[in-house]
């Protein structure tokens, strides 16, 4: 018997778990990274000298500015945002926006 959807269902769990995986190990490498490099307990902004403050979105921490609401992005962090849903980004660039 011919099942159509069945190769590729497979497939696509297949890649979801290799994806999730994937997530996982870059962001507890990330994690270590930072644990790592983090001498102050409060970094300043590049752009003003704020206070960076950290934020978990999905799987990845990124650091916005409490003065000029600058996001910055540690090595890494980028490739997993583009991992999120399109969905999660516009709340992501929503949140930012709201909290000005």
């Amino acid at each position: 018997m011919w099942q159509p959807n069945k190769p590729s269902q497979n497939e696509n769990e297949y890649f979801a778990r290799q994806d999730e995986e994937w997530k996982r190990a870059r962001r507890s490498q990330l994690d270590a990274e930072r644990t790592a490099k983090k001498e102050h307990p409060a970094m300043a902004c590049p752009r003003c000298g704020g206070n960076l403050i950290e934020r978990t979105v999905a799987n990845a921490v990124i650091d916005v500015c409490d003065k000029c609401r600058g996001v910055w992005l540690d090595t890494g962090e980028l490739d997993l945002l583009a991992h999120i849903s399109p969905g999660q980004m516009q709340f992501l660039l929503r949140s930012l926006k709201d909290e000005e």
